[in-house]
């Protein structure tokens, strides 16, 4: 058997797990999308949902395997890990429900049990998620969705505080953040449960939200109505942002850097030799030959914040 027969293999694995299951009611796990349109549509049209693709499917199973992971490294640090018996449960809103099941509880020092969401996190988001304002401060929509999750589970026990448990996706390194329970994110979190419900009862779709970059991958799209178009002579790349972001954090470090390299010639001056407490310092002179450079046609990049 060739690779690619094997891989045709391994790719027939992970479609024939991809399925499209029926959405009833609104879930803690989605409850933090920001477009209202989408869990409207989610719940009134869930068997027109474009399946996902094999690629999601991988990032599915490995989320379950981290989780796994996740559980271990926990139990490993002495804490005492509840596993939910029941398959899901219910928090009442006006209209409807919300259904939900944490991953785990644990016990802490006083012998109280906290519900506990795990998640598998890229290791340039590990580094920057500290605290529930990194959470909804943060550039991806998914991420700043995980904090109502979260306060769903904290309502349900009537507890005031919650944990996050990441788990680096690079080096398997679990972290735990903590998240007091804010009631006034969790009453605009039901004010917009109950809405979505208001809305499937006088069936009259809410407006989808301005995030281009959600409708791009939009499940619903086909049948939304109100798609955010990116025009056709712009390609969509998120993954810039970081880049461009930490490109924008070492520009004062450039600037500081000729600043000081500057300063060392000025100080080292026409000497050819200088020796500091570390260093020895050479200067030497070379012939920089002369040349012309033919015509050719340049690109200058420039980048604007949206």
């Amino acid at each position: 058997m060739t690779a690619e027969q094997m891989n045709a293999k391994l790719f027939k694995a992970k479609a024939d797990k991809i399925q499209v299951y029926p959405c009833n009611n609104l879930r803690a796990s989605n409850l933090g999308h920001p477009c209202e349109r989408y869990l409207y549509l989610l719940i009134k049209h869930w068997d027109e949902q474009k399946p996902h693709d094999v690629g999601l499917q991988n990032i599915l199973d490995l989320g379950n395997a981290l989780e796994e992971h996740t559980i271990n490294n926990i139990k490993e640090a002495g804490f005492e890990v509840v596993t939910p018996t029941v398959r899901s449960w219910k928090v009442d809103v006006k209209g409807g429900i919300i259904t939900g099941r944490e991953d785990i509880r644990i016990k802490d020092e006083n012998g109280e049990l906290l519900p506990v969401e795990i998640k598998g996190i890229s290791p340039f988001e590990f580094d920057k998620l500290n605290s529930v304002d990194d959470f909804l401060k943060s550039k991806r929509s998914y991420i700043r969705g995980y904090p109502a999750q979260l306060f769903v589970y904290m309502l349900r026990f009537g507890k005031e505080k919650g944990y996050f448990a990441l788990t680096n996706k690079l080096t398997g390194e679990t972290k735990f953040i903590e998240v007091p329970l804010d009631y006034d994110y969790g009453e605009q979190m039901l004010s917009k449960a109950e809405r979505i419900y208001a809305a499937l009862e006088a069936n009259e779709a809410p407006d989808a939200c301005d995030d281009v970059t959600l409708c791009e991958n939009c499940s619903l799209a086909h049948i939304c109505g109100q798609v955010r178009r990116v025009p056709a002579d712009v390609d969509l790349d998120e993954e810039l942002d970081d880049l461009i972001n930490r490109k924008q954090e070492l520009a004062p470090m450039k600037k500081e850097y000729e600043e000081v390299d500057a300063e060392i010639k000025r100080k080292v001056g026409e000497r050819e030799k200088v020796i500091t407490g570390q260093y020895l310092i050479e200067r030497k002179s070379f012939i920089k030959k002369a040349f012309t450079v033919p015509e050719s046609k340049q690109y200058r990049v420039t980048i604007k914040r949206l």
